[in-house]
């Protein structure tokens, strides 16, 4: 027996949906699932599949009208209402169904739907294929028509490790109008550019180059250019309004300059920086893997640690069947936009047959501490594999969703501006006229200078682990030289070190120490006497 309005409600909303469903064609499949009806009614999604849909009609009107507690205007405005909320969730629901979204966060189980491809068709679309034919992506990247401020990309972006493009940004650079052959050649003909192949083989690179020279063949040639941006050619890049905050500039690491005539296609790997993309000219198409997904990337099996060895242009999923698990998201990123990559993730940029200017500005970033009673989230395979990079990267990407919800708001106090550095007019009866009144009083307009306090210069080499722990590696001699960045005994220790404690310089450090290793420094490592 149903007891009240709000259960009235709570019914006929429910078989709405459900009718609405079998109209769509949406619910055709066989298998019995009773509704969440409210009182002593019960009726199974069967029944509305198999019998007739006017008999359900009936059985709404006459659950709804037989009680005198609802009125003929009440029961319209709740049938109006259940019609806007059937919509609206119909459209929801669409859009995650062709997205296969289920959040930012990757997961084993994430986005796995009922009709999802099997691993036959996976094969079948993406062996011997470019990388991401396997399946459709999870995400066509985030794309905003304006730059935003840099709390904004900060809190909502960089901290939740989410990739975002922004459209058309680059184009209010003078570097747009003027980074011509004829230009380039002119201004920065005689300096000197690395050079790389357009497969972007690392282990057969092209000699140096003068600019000039490379201007003369690029458009034949296997060669692209790829190094730091040269101090003089900074003038025509106008710094991203979203960088424009201490909290981040401060950490600015470098700036790269890239240009071919396209046709490239990178291999699949991560970098240990925060990353924007500026496209210059040309268009670029970028896939993104979140860190979780390293181990099925076959990330400790490669022969420089972050630089996958499976074959982009067509991936070998005999050879690399775990490929099929990984799911990916893709920026498309045209002439003119900036592409976020967050630290850490894989991505693959691939560059279309045409002139190509990038310029990639690279920051440093570290997550914040846990709050105490904060669990490490589990990676699956990390009682298989004791000294795996691909779990490195995992538990790192793990602990910035962990805390990103905990993240302290930036302050960009150098963004800062008070009323008091501009002047403002007045509008009071019996005084001199101002400019803004159409008068003749001469003002003084513009930004007063002001000192603004600038942040205090901190300790360039502190200690990223728990310096109260007596066992961590801030009181290990070998790790307290922070010169030598190779120096395998620290990194043995560290490894063993957070076997044993749930610490932020694990996932911090440990991604930066272990990439680009050897994999004959990577076996050292594993082999060697622990001093733990």
């Amino acid at each position: 027996m149903v007891s009240s309005v709000g259960d009235y409600i709570h019914n006929y909303c429910i078989l709405s949906a459900a009718v609405a469903q079998a109209l769509t064609m949406k619910s055709l499949g066989k298998e019995k699932k009773v509704l969440p009806l409210k009182g002593d009614i019960k009726i199974s999604s069967r029944t509305y599949l198999t019998s007739h849909l006017q008999s359900l009609f009936t059985q709404v009107y006459n659950i709804m009208l037989f009680s005198s507690q609802i009125s003929f205007v009440t029961f319209t405005l709740i049938e109006f209402l259940c019609m806007v909320n059937l919509i609206l969730c119909h459209e929801h629901s669409s859009h995650h169904s062709d997205t296969h979204s289920c959040g930012n966060q990757y997961g084993e189980g994430c986005n796995v739907l009922k009709n999802d491809l099997t691993e036959e068709e996976m094969f079948l679309r993406g062996h011997m294929k470019p990388f991401g034919s396997h399946r459709p992506p999870d995400f066509v990247v985030e794309e905003l028509p304006y730059m935003i401020s840099p709390e904004d990309f900060y809190m909502n972006y960089v901290i939740k490790h989410k990739p975002v493009v922004f459209k058309g940004a680059v184009k209010y650079w003078p570097a747009y109008t003027k980074w011509t052959d004829q230009y380039l050649n002119t201004t920065y003909g005689q300096e000197r550019f690395h050079m790389e192949t357009k497969d972007d083989d690392k282990w057969n690179v092209p000699p140096d180059m003068e600019l000039s020279e490379f201007l003369s063949q690029y458009n034949h040639s296997n060669r692209y250019l790829v190094d730091e941006v040269l101090p003089d050619m900074r003038k025509d890049i106008i710094l991203p309004l979203c960088l424009r905050c201490e909290e981040m500039s401060s950490f600015f690491f470098v700036s790269y300059f890239w240009m071919s005539t396209g046709g490239t296609s990178s291999s699949i790997h991560i970098d240990t920086d925060e990353n924007l993309l500026c496209v210059v000219h040309g268009h670029k198409s970028v896939l993104m893997v979140s860190p979780v997904y390293s181990t099925h990337l076959y990330a400790d099996e490669s022969r420089v640690l972050g630089v996958s060895d499976i074959n982009p242009q067509a991936v070998d999923l005999e050879k690399f069947p775990n490929v099929m698990k990984v799911r990916y998201h893709r920026a498309n990123v045209e002439e003119g936009d900036i592409v976020y990559i967050p630290q850490m993730w894989w991505h693959q940029v691939i560059s279309r047959p045409e002139r190509q200017q990038a310029v990639a500005l690279w920051w440093k970033s570290k997550p914040v501490f846990k709050k105490p009673g904060r669990e490490a989230l589990p990676v699956e395979s990390l009682d298989k594999e004791r000294y795996s990079f691909g779990n490195v990267l995992a538990q790192y990407e793990l602990w910035v969703q962990n805390v990103s919800d905990i993240t302290p708001r930036i302050k960009c106090k150098d963004q800062q501006v008070f009323m008091s550095d501009y002047q403002f007019e007045s509008d009071k009866m019996n005084v001199p006229q101002t400019q803004g009144d159409g008068g003749y009083l001469e003002e003084e307009l513009g930004l007063k200078i002001s000192d603004l306090n600038k942040p205090e210069n901190k300790d360039l080499n502190p200690c990223d682990f728990d310096y109260k722990n007596q066992k961590s590696p801030c009181h290990f001699e070998s790790c307290r030289n922070q010169e030598d960045e190779e120096n395998t005994k620290c990194i043995r220790y560290i490894l063993d070190y957070c076997l044993h404690y749930d610490d932020r310089g694990c996932v911090d450090q440990l991604p930066q120490l272990m990439n680009k290793l050897g994999s004959s420094q990577y076996k050292e490592i594993q082999q060697m006497q622990s001093d733990f």
